[in-house]
This record gives structure tokens, C-alpha cells and sequence, in this order.
């Protein structure tokens, strides 16, 4: 996955849970706000990574099983009504037809081949199954190349454009904007970047950002940190 070792990942599951997005209750509400008020029979989460959103998902949708290949991150999972899977996401070791609802959140920026992953899920979903998605993106698809520069990870975070043209295989097509606000960019590289140069050369980079960036996510310092609003891209469809 992008050059991401398995060792990289069993050091990120001891952290992951402290990055402050990934267990925000106003975020997941919202992602899950995006689909039917109601139980699905089958459920599988593409990613699971801790279980930050099956714990929720499996309380109010119903049981579900999740995929990841890391097997340190899904080691963390206890939940008897979560079934953790190692597993690839572009080779989903399920039969067609398998599940009424699929997710995935904040995923892609890792995956080797994104279209191959989507053709997958789209394979092991029911007729009129749903899909639902959510992905941190650009403030804006215009600054795209700034965007990746300035996080610095050698991955390449998608546009709203992007996603939405992987979305071309599912019909009835819904989106919006979630905005997490006053983001520490200390918090997110204390627990996801390993390398104490890298972490001081992307907070050097955010300093450098251009006029542009600062207004689109309310850019800030205080308190020897930077605040900024991470903008998140949620879509829903159907096979």
C-alpha cells in the first residue's frame, strides 16, 4: 500500500486511535447520517483499521465483518459484533452479491490502484446495495498539488472530481462536506508520522503554504502549533 511497510502500520495501531478525527462522534454521525435509518442484514467495512467507526456502525446498522491488512491494527477489535479480517482490499475475498452495505473511510490516499478497489466492492455488493465512502480531501480541488506537497507523505490525497468518477459503476449518487475545525497539525504528525525530521519539514511546509491554503482551511498558529479545518468528502451510491 503506497510504500507503507507492515512495520509502519503496527507502529501507527498503538497511536491511531489518539489522532484526534478518528474517534470525532460528530464526524461519525454525520457519515452514518449519509445512508438509510435502518438495519442491514450484511455489512462489510473496507479498512477497518482499530474499529473507531464498526463500534458504532455495528451498534446502530447491525453486525458487520471488517478487512485490513494490517493484522495489528484489527488486534485491537474486540466487539462481539464485529468479525475482523486480514485481508487486501483489492482482492476481496468474498463471493459477488455478499453484502447490502459497504464502507470506507479515509482509505484511498493508501491504495495501490483505487478503481480496481472500487470494482471490487462494487462486485461483492447486492443489487441496490449501497456504498458509502468518506475521504479527507483538498480544501479546494484547485490547489490539489499544493495540497500533497504540503502533507508530505508521497501519496496523493484525491479530489472531489476524482472520487466521483470512481463512483461512475453505482447510480443514485449523494454527497457532502464534512469540515472538522481547529485540526492540531501537532496531534496528527505525533501520531501517524515516525521520523522527527519529516514531522519538523511538514510543519515547515505549512508555514510556507501559499495565501490561497490559509483561507480555504482557516489557518492558524497558537501555542507553538497550527490549526487548520480538514475538509472530508462523503459520497453514498448504489450497485
Amino acid at each position: 500500500m503506497k510504500n507503507y511497510s507492515e512495520h509502519y502500520w503496527a507502529k501507527r495501531a498503538q497511536l491511531y486511535n489518539n489522532t484526534n478525527w478518528v474517534k470525532n462522534e460528530n464526524f461519525i454521525d454525520a457519515f452514518l447520517d449519509m445512508i438509510s435509518n435502518k438495519l442491514y442484514s450484511n455489512i462489510l467495512e473496507v479498512g477497518i483499521g482499530t474499529g473507531a467507526v464498526a463500534k458504532i456502525m455495528s451498534e446502530k446498522k447491525g453486525p458487520l465483518i471488517g478487512i485490513d491488512i494490517s493484522k495489528e491494527m484489527i488486534g485491537q477489535i474486540n466487539h462481539n459484533k464485529i468479525t475482523p479480517i486480514v485481508a487486501n482490499a483489492h482482492d476481496l475475498p468474498f463471493e459477488e452479491n455478499s453484502f447490502d452495505l459497504i464502507y470506507m473511510r479515509n482509505v484511498i490516499h493508501y491504495l495501490d490502484n483505487p478503481k480496481k478497489v472500487f470494482s471490487e466492492i462494487h462486485r461483492c455488493l447486492k443489487s441496490g446495495g449501497t456504498y458509502l465512502f468518506s475521504q479527507v480531501v483538498p480544501p479546494d480541488d484547485t490547489i490539489s498539488s499544493e495540497y500533497d506537497w504540503l502533507v508530505g507523505r508521497e501519496i496523493h490525497y484525491p479530489t472531489k472530481n476524482e472520487i466521483l468518477e470512481l463512483f461512475s459503476p453505482f447510480k443514485k449518487i449523494n454527497h457532502n462536506d464534512f469540515l472538522l475545525e481547529n485540526q492540531s497539525i501537532n496531534n496528527w504528525l505525533v501520531n501517524t508520522c515516525q521520523n522527527e525530521e519529516k514531522r519538523k519539514e511538514i510543519i515547515d511546509r505549512h508555514r510556507k503554504t501559499s495565501e490561497d491554503y490559509r483561507l480555504m482551511a482557516n489557518y492558524c498558529e497558537a501555542q507553538d502549533d497550527i490549526f487548520v479545518s480538514i475538509r472530508h468528502f462523503m459520497v453514498s451510491g448504489e450497485k
